[in-house]
């Protein structure tokens, strides 16, 4: 009886397991088209705006110089990566982070 619902629980561990790395690759692939829409539009809209501006010098000034600038197109990607995998806020760390900066 114990030996049956440790089964039960270890097969319903794995699906878990399954789905939630199903639904991390689909949301990389979904932030990814969001980027690459972004870029055919870099010409009419610019790479970099007031507020994208503003934003990269606080975050040079908050991790002391190490921050390579964003662009609009990489804000709204690690925006993106940041709701859909990780929950977490818009802060220069995690900006870094996802962006692998």
């Amino acid at each position: 009886e114990n030996l049956k619902m440790w089964k039960i629980f270890l097969l319903l561990v794995l699906c878990i397991l399954q789905l939630c790395h199903i639904d991390a690759q689909w949301s990389r692939v979904y932030c990814e088209n969001i980027y690459n829409d972004c870029q055919r539009f870099t010409s009419r809209i610019g790479r970099f705006d007031e507020t994208i501006d503003s934003f990269n010098r606080h975050c040079r000034r908050e991790r002391r110089g190490r921050w390579n600038s964003v662009s609009r197109c990489e804000m709204e990607k690690a925006t993106c990566l940041l709701i859909f995998r990780r929950c977490d806020d818009m802060s220069c760390n995690n900006i870094a982070d996802v962006l692998e900066l």
